[in-house]
């Protein structure tokens, strides 16, 4: 990789003038690399000594410490130097035997500087051979570098930015995005190699860090086991696509063939320029997130006086207003508390953003539907048009295939909870389904069971609905407060048998069969029941409050499990 940047011992021993230098050790390491020269000055070089680097000395430093110059080879061969020439008979007079035993031993060329030849003959042809690799890399850069560009300027996709890069460092590229996502031009024959480097299968079975100069970058090399008699090793380089504080993904080249520091700075600066398309991006996504984050505020809190401004500005996002129209409420295990404030702040939660993105995809996934997503509080408001005919049944429609794809385009396990208003066909009344919705939620986060609510199937629960947590608590503790103590002292089973006693219309034998026990047991259970709350569950008024208090308990008893 460093003769990219370098010359070998031997390749310097060819050329003219260099050529009268004679190998007197370490004739094994001659295919080291030359990337710089440099002549010994003083005796404390070898603080100094650089990956690369060839020496040349009179020895003059040494005369006083003859045996620096012995620990001089091990130095060198610790920090990848290339070789060491001496120029004797002026300040010693022959190059010392240790020290040719020590080359030998590291495998550091050791070469003897005939005395009527200057350094500069030397360094001269070395260097000049040098340089020229590296502006034949530097041209090589320029030249892709301006390639890339082009790229840019012409507002190419990011597919074909891979593409270019790919025929520039030799090797397959592929873009990451911070979403998961995989950015690959479709002409590219690894395409399924990317895939299933970025698959839940790979697993990284060796990490390495490469350095080039100040570049510092992490090989990896993975392996993907399909079948484990036949293991596949995918080896790749990974590039952040950073831009001020954001990261976007990487930038990956499949190492199929050698890959030098040339080809790594490449890969930079089409990170570099992917960074620059995805920060434009971002700008764009934030000049629209502020655009739907006031629509979504006017349409919900119903704060316009035209209509038909409303109804124009709902058609830049694909929806029609006029047609019947309900708001559905997204909410998971993993979002925080409710606030009110509309916001489409990515920065939240992993699981809201990976669900807010696949919403966003989902007209892809089903042009059926017309929606508009947003963020309101800790929760996703979704505004969707409904197709007429039977509005209701097709709104079940809508939110059965809308959570299937949810469920299957996030990867992080999903405990979905959603409330879904009714669909109108008034524009001022799409605040009203939204009240609905947040209400239905609401009931949905409370019960165990549910995992969707539609508001039209509240039944009772909408006056429960319309009460605050701390009513409803202080009601259930009036009537079933001695119930609860006695369960929790006695180990009893008398909320399960009221709860099943409702449940079967109150009838006393269906809730022995129900419990699997003696009818005798139940009916001492309700009379108990009966004796703790002073309730006589003859009266029809007192079993239904105590029937309400008892539905309620069971949706409490979902957030304490």
């Amino acid at each position: 990789m460093d003769k990219q940047y370098g010359i070998t011992v031997r390749e310097a021993l060819s050329l003219s003038i260099v050529n009268r230098l004679n190998v007197v050790g370490g004739a094994k390491g001659l295919d080291r690399v030359i990337k710089l020269v440099n002549v010994i000055e003083v005796p404390d070089i070898m603080d100094w000594v650089m990956k690369g680097e060839f020496l040349i000395t009179t020895g003059y430093p040494f005369r006083e410490y003859p045996e620096l110059m012995t620990m001089l080879i091990p130095r060198m061969a610790e920090q990848g130097g290339a070789g060491l020439a001496i120029k004797p008979k002026r300040y010693i007079n022959e190059i010392p035997p240790e020290l040719i035993r020590s080359a030998d031993e590291y495998c550091i060329p050791l070469l003897e500087v005939p005395y009527d030849l200057s350094f500069s003959e030397i360094i001269a042809p070395i260097l000049g051979v040098i340089y020229s690799k590296q502006n034949r890399i530097l041209q090589k850069l320029e030249q892709g570098h301006k390639k890339l560009m082009d790229i840019v300027l012409r507002g190419d996709p990011l597919e074909d930015l891979c593409d270019e890069t790919a025929k520039l460092v030799g090797n397959p590229v592929a873009i990451i995005d911070q979403g998961g996502a995989l950015i690959v031009n479709d002409n590219c024959p690894d395409k399924d190699k990317f895939a299933l480097l970025f698959s839940t299968s790979s697993a990284e079975i060796k990490q390495e860090r490469l350095r080039f100069g100040n570049i510092k970058e992490i090989k990896y090399s993975l392996e993907y086991a399909a079948d484990k008699d036949k293991p596949l090793t995918i080896k790749a380089i990974r590039i952040p696509i950073v831009a001020g504080k954001s990261e976007f993904g990487e930038i990956v080249a499949l190492c199929n063939n050698p890959i030098f520091e040339s080809d790594v700075l490449l890969l930079e600066r089409a990170a570099t320029i992917a960074a620059l398309e995805f920060a434009k991006r971002k700008a764009i996504y934030e000049i629209e997130k502020n655009y739907r984050t006031e629509f979504l505020e006017i349409l919900l809190s119903c704060d316009f006086e035209c209509e038909e401004e409303i109804v124009k500005r709902a058609r830049t996002f694909n929806i029609d207003l006029r047609n019947p129209t309900a708001v559905i409420m997204i909410n998971d295990d993993s979002f925080n508390e409710i606030s009110e404030a509309i916001s489409i702040d990515m920065s939240g939660p992993s699981t809201k953003e990976s669900l807010f993105r696949a919403i966003n995809k989902f007209r892809d996934y089903d042009n059926r539907f017309n929606l508009i997503a947003g963020i309101k509080g800790n929760n996703i408001v979704v505004i969707a048009e409904i197709a007429e005919g039977d509005p209701a049944e097709n709104l079940r429609i809508l939110t059965a295939a809308l959570t299937k794809h949810l469920n299957e385009s996030v990867a992080i396990p999903l405990n979905l909870k959603i409330g879904v208003g009714r669909p109108y066909t008034s524009i001022r009344k799409i605040s009203r389904s939204y009240q609905e919705a947040r209400e239905s939620l609401r009931i949905c986060q409370l019960s165990n069971a549910a995992r969707q609510i539609y508001y039209d199937e509240l039944g009772f629960y909408k006056i429960l609905s319309e009460m605050n947590r701390k009513e409803l608590e202080l009601f259930v503790e009036d009537l079933l407060q001695p119930v609860l103590e006695y369960d929790r002292l006695k180990n009893g089973e008398l909320i399960n048998t009221l709860e099943t006693y409702f449940e079967v219309n109150r009838n006393l034998k269906l809730t022995s069969k129900r419990l699997f026990a003696h009818y005798n047991t139940v009916l001492y259970r309700i009379k108990k029941i009966e004796e703790l709350t002073g309730i006589s569950l003859d009266n029809p008024e007192n079993a239904l409050n105590l029937e309400v208090a008892v539905n309620i308990l069971k949706l409490f008893r979902s957030e304490k499990d």
